[in-house]
């Protein structure tokens, strides 16, 4: 029973794949739903590379390559959330997914353990540009173009609150002393700072970079712009090296 059973789980597995290569939006819905079949069926994550189950359905989670982009490292949930704008992240008691994120970085590659955690970077996109409906966050390091605009900005950005940077691209920084990101959620900081951004998650990108300043603290930028406002690139692929070639 047991080997008929894994015979059925790569199959499945198989024929998910195959599929999701023809159907572009659902394709990381229909494989994210694979590795929780054969996670059930046969304890194996794959063609995920992990898999957290919660009691909450809402903050059971893969860590997973994109399928269409397989240099990619990227967190999505179980639950068909279809993106940023899903107003259940937005309320009391949510799941922080870039907090799950911040916790599987070691999944990016095995040698980004000698990689400084300052250089680490996570990012989700607005609807817009976005090519799955299936909420994922994109995991890596900073690209050289966002630590140059932080860094170009650095005295301007203030602790606790946003700051419109007054760029072309329209971007709204801050900066939170903190480890990790357990008390922090950068989704409603954003939907709770950023002029306009709550009523209007669905065209909002997300950056969250680690930091460490000149004066030792160390802790995280949060990046947010509003893409009906501002139409220039910003997208999360752009923020993200997904080798974290420094």
């Amino acid at each position: 029973m047991k080997h008929r059973l894994t015979v059925l789980s790569i199959f499945l597995v198989v024929a998910v794949l195959i599929m999701s290569s023809f159907v572009s939006r659902s394709a990381l819905g229909l494989v994210v739903r694979a590795c929780e079949i054969n996670s059930t069926l046969t304890g194996s994550p794959y063609p995920c590379l992990k898999i957290v189950q919660s009691q909450d359905s809402l903050s059971s989670y893969v860590v997973l390559r994109e399928p269409a982009d397989k240099e990619r490292t990227i967190l999505a949930p179980l639950a068909d959330v279809p993106g940023i704008e899903d107003p259940r992240l937005l309320a009391t008691g949510a799941p922080n997914y870039f907090e799950e994120a911040w916790k599987e970085l070691s999944a990016i590659d095995p040698r980004t353990t000698k990689v400084s955690r300052q250089n680490f970077a996570l990012a989700i996109n607005a609807a817009s540009w976005r090519t799955q409906d299936r909420l994922h966050i994109h995991m890596g390091c900073e690209t050289p173009r966002f630590r140059a605009l932080l860094k170009s900005h650095a005295t301007e950005i203030e602790s606790g609150r946003f700051t419109d940077l007054k760029t072309r691209a329209g971007w709204w920084a801050t900066f939170h002393t903190a480890d990790d990101l357990s008390n922090l959620n950068p989704l409603q900081l954003v939907a709770d700072g950023v002029d306009g951004a709550r009523s209007n998650m669905e065209n909002v990108v997300v950056g969250v970079f680690g930091a460490a300043l000149p004066d030792g603290q160390h802790g995280f930028y949060i990046l947010a712009r509003i893409n009906e406002a501002h139409k220039s690139r910003g997208s999360a692929e752009d923020m993200i090296d997904p080798k974290c070639r420094l």
